[in-house]
């Protein structure tokens, strides 16, 4: 489950050389919230999905977009909980709410709302448009929920070069896809980011992930740093959120710039 300090003290950046907020068509007629943000190179280098956790479509993943543009890459935020609405003011983020039950409670029920197939083909929606719109490769970049759905996304969408996944869960609920049941399907590079002192993702599910998988991987578990550790961690956890990002930003150099 993701957690929701009292603190969120994230770093914060500078705006993107472009940046526009603009509604996404998807298949069923919805108009979903879209923010991208643009490095002077436009889509040309590629793109990256990035995909929220269970709070959404907040300043957080936007910033964290504008931070993917400085290594060269296109970078879109899209709100899959576009369906649902918003939280009310007061709950919209976790640095607004801590550690209120009420607040968690809201979340997840609105997350629980998202089915897995609504979201695969929101997110092929995404894929194709940022293809469209000249990225000739896309990542996509999910967290705690967004993990566990990028981890799905890798095995039943197409068009994506490669996924990245920060604590992502393992497994889930009845009637949800389960990263360890499809771990089989996947054929694109996976980079998986994992906490150490995560009690909900624990080590032998990691290990049989790493295990089940069948492509390019990079499994790392950071000792020590908790669920959601990008985040929250900024000054106690900074050793692994460097290595984590130095290793994120150097597979979508791997995966995302064509050779020569």
């Amino acid at each position: 489950m993701c957690t929701a300090p009292d603190d969120d003290n994230g770093a914060r950046t500078t705006a993107a050389f472009k940046e526009e907020e603009r509604r996404l068509a998807a298949g069923d007629g919805a108009a979903l919230r879209e923010f991208i943000a643009q490095p002077a190179t436009g889509f040309r280098r590629g793109a990256v999905l990035m995909i929220h956790d269970i709070w959404g479509y907040t300043e957080f993943y936007k910033d964290l977009a504008r931070r993917i543009t400085e290594h060269g890459y296109a970078a879109a935020l899209v709100d899959f909980f576009g369906r649902q609405g918003d939280l009310p003011e007061s709950m919209r983020a976790p640095e607004r709410t801590g550690t209120r039950p009420e607040a968690m409670a809201r979340a997840m029920k609105r997350a629980e709302q998202l089915s897995d197939e609504r979201f695969i083909a929101d997110m092929q929606t995404a894929v194709d448009d940022l293809r469209a719109r000249g990225a000739r490769r896309v990542a996509c970049w999910g967290f705690c929920m967004g993990g566990r759905l990028a981890y799905v996304a890798a095995a039943r969408g197409s068009g994506l070069a490669a996924v990245v996944g920060y604590y992502g869960h393992l497994q889930a609920p009845p009637g949800r896809l389960a990263p360890l049941e499809l771990a089989e399907e996947i054929r694109i590079p996976i980079l998986a980011i994992f906490g150490g002192a995560d009690p909900g993702i624990p080590a032998d599910q990691i290990s049989a992930f790493r295990d089940a998988l069948r492509t390019d991987k990079e499994v790392v578990t950071y000792p020590g740093a908790p669920h959601g550790f990008l985040r929250y961690g900024a000054t106690e956890h900074k050793a692994a959120i460097d290595d984590a990002l130095q290793r994120t930003y150097g597979f979508f150099s791997r995966v995302l710039t064509p050779a020569g």
